[in-house]
């Protein structure tokens, strides 16, 4: 009652190929059963005792070694009641059942007494197995299938095993990516701190400036005023981005902040190293705000850093293309693309940060044309 049970609580659970399966059998043993002329006993039994052997197979992957347990019951009841099972009535059953618990099952200990128990008595009790090698033959077709089975059972294990590490992998690139993000993000506030504290000290030497001149020079003191203004107003979304950034306070830093002005200079640095790289401006060059210039110039030193680390690159080609209402970075190589696809991508992960601090975007992949691009878009204030 034990067993029975077990087997009608798990039939949500069972695959529907399974299901099929057990249908199949049944169908192919209860034919050979009143359709052949060699079977032994009462054919109602004979239906009975198989239909339940062929149905069990449902239970195959969930429960197998119960699975085998019914069928090598079912085998053993017939061999010992009529001389031995019919011909083919349950051989595709019993092959499956096999090849199922060497496959799936927990307990193979457990296993191999059953299945050589059943087949033993089997040969004993059927006629047609008059010598050793008849018995022998069976014995061996037997244990090919379960050697099968295990060959199966070494297969599944290690897909599951690739499966397992490409799970890891992926959450360890996570983690890797959300690293990067909060290390990006320290990084952008303490350029930013950096970049208000010398914004807001220029800005009150220029107040001081504009209150010794006043009275003598009206009109130097109102373009200082109105230079304070502006300054004023980037301190102020500078001072917004930072506050959004930040739950704590930023470190500072001595050293100057780089601007677009500097990018001259990094490309001057990388053509040393042994690159070839061409600087191409469109546009009209204007002044921008510090911290969205020192965002553009950390897209252009990491597309520099990749192309030179990771693609077999002839020659790299950054572009900044001044429009009216925003700014394209783009640097792209004729290198071989997919090196690319090895990286921790912690880079990316933070100019992606860099970007949605501005409200602009990026695209990084292989080039239609070939090799490699990295293309930021920044908004600008209209």
């Amino acid at each position: 009652m034990k067993l029975l049970h077990h087997f009608v609580a798990d039939l949500h659970r069972l695959p529907l190929a399974d299901k099929i399966l057990a249908g199949v059998a049944v169908l192919i043993a209860a034919g050979d059963i009143l359709l052949g002329p060699d079977w032994r006993g009462p054919a109602a039994v004979n239906v009975v005792v198989v239909t339940m052997m062929g149905l069990s197979l449902a239970w195959r992957r969930l429960r197998p070694l119960l699975t085998l347990c019914v069928v090598m019951g079912g085998l053993t009841l017939l061999s010992l009641a009529f001389g031995a099972s019919q011909a083919w009535a349950s051989v595709f059953i019993t092959v499956i059942a096999v090849y199922s618990v060497a496959d799936h099952g927990s307990n193979l200990l457990v296993a191999i007494p059953i299945i050589a128990a059943a087949i033993i008595v089997r040969d004993l009790n059927d006629p047609m197995i008059e010598t050793f090698t008849d018995a022998l033959w069976s014995s061996s077709v037997t244990t090919l299938i379960f050697a099968a089975g295990l060959t199966g059972r070494s297969l599944h294990l290690k897909k599951r095993t690739i499966e397992t590490r490409e799970m890891a992998l992926e959450r360890e690139e996570a983690e890797v990516a959300t690293m990067a993000v909060a290390e990006e993000r320290r990084r952008i506030a303490r350029e930013l701190h950096d970049i208000l504290s010398h914004n807001l000290g220029v800005l009150v030497l220029q107040a001081g400036a504009a209150e010794q001149i006043l009275e003598q020079d009206p009109e130097r003191a109102r373009e200082a005023l109105r230079w304070i203004r502006r300054t004023g107003q980037e301190a102020i979304g500078e001072m917004g981005t930072l506050l959004g950034l930040v739950r704590g306070e930023p470190e500072t830093s001595r050293e100057p902040q780089p601007s677009l002005g500097d990018l001259q200079q990094l490309v001057e640095r990388t053509r040393a190293a042994g690159a070839s790289v061409e600087l191409e401006i469109k546009g009209d060059q204007r002044q921008l705000p510090a911290a969205l210039e020192l965002s553009a110039f950390r897209v252009v030193q990491e597309g520099l850093t990749n192309a030179v680390k990771h693609a077999s690159s002839s020659r790299i080609r950054v572009m900044l293309g001044y429009r009216e209402h925003e700014l394209e970075v783009e640097v792209s190589n004729d290198g071989i693309a997919g090196t690319h696809g090895r990286g921790s991508r912690r880079g990316l992960a933070g100019l992606r940060e860099r970007l949605a601090v501005f409200g602009g975007r990026l695209q990084a992949g292989p080039d239609p044309s070939g090799g490699w691009i990295l293309r930021a878009v920044f908004p600008l204030a209209r």
